[in-house]
């Protein structure tokens, strides 16, 4: 489970960190509430997509995209969660080698499109993964045929008669507990 876990979140964290990368070389340093929004809930569809049992999978296309829905639900209320607490600042030298804004601007760590798709993705990564409970190669399937195997033959139970149907309608509530 550990593994499936880790597995999520560095899933979440490169889908995460794609589309954040993808947005600030559209320009957006600081993103705006609306985008912000609309770039979690993606970010939560796409995380759903692939991450746990992926759409590609047998038999998956329904819980991937039940996994999409909440993930795109989950990615927006993260995002209001990303942007209200996770104010820390981060680091402007890096940022402002490679040209994404000034050394006198302060960035922070919600507000900041790779890091907090990252972070949100890396959430619903690491859940949707660990949630994942693989099946056995062949042991599920053989042990249903064992278990009957071992229960015997069904027996029938055999249907009342219309006589006894007749006597219960017939009688009343005291007579049967008296017969009782």
């Amino acid at each position: 489970m550990l593994g499936r876990l880790i597995i999520g979140i560095i899933k979440g964290l490169v889908v995460g960190g794609l589309i954040g990368f993808g947005l600030l070389q559209l320009g957006f340093a600081v993103l705006p509430a609306w985008l912000a929004y609309i770039a979690a809930a993606i970010t939560g569809i796409l995380i759903g997509l692939i991450a746990g049992k992926p759409i590609w999978a047998k038999d998956a296309k329904i819980e991937a995209g039940m996994k999409a829905v909440v993930g795109a639900l989950l990615g927006a209320g993260l995002m209001f969660a990303a942007r209200r607490w996770l104010t820390m600042s981060l680091p402007t030298e890096l940022l402002s080698r490679i040209g994404v804004m000034t050394k006198s601007e302060t960035m922070r760590l919600g507000t900041f499109p790779i890091t907090a798709l990252a972070t949100i993705a890396a959430v619903l990564g690491g859940f949707y993964d660990a949630d994942n409970t693989p099946e056995p190669e062949g042991g599920a399937k053989e042990e249903a045929p064992a278990a009957q195997a071992k229960a015997g033959p069904q027996k029938r139970i055999a249907q009342p008669s219309a006589d006894e149907l007749d006597e219960d309608f017939d009688t009343s509530a005291d007579e049967k507990k008296a017969k009782k």
